[in-house]
């Protein structure tokens, strides 16, 4: 199950002892989701232009997108 939480860092209650080390576990997952879905989208276009008939629909779900 994916459980996504929208809050200010206030908001959250998380200790001044770890913001430091919060804002960076932020910056590095927002950096690997960003460089993984860069390389999702060069796969499907790869595909696409090897094989025009590649069925990019089957992975137009929120299944697939949620184990990447």
């Amino acid at each position: 199950k994916i459980i996504a939480v929208k809050s200010s860092i206030a908001g959250i209650g998380w200790k001044q002892q770890y913001l430091l080390l919060l804002k960076t576990l932020v910056s590095i997952v927002h950096i690997l989701v960003t460089h993984a879905f860069a390389f999702l989208k060069y796969i499907f276009i790869q595909e696409l232009g090897n094989n025009p008939t590649f069925a990019l629909e089957d992975f137009s779900n929120v299944d697939f997108y949620s184990e990447v």
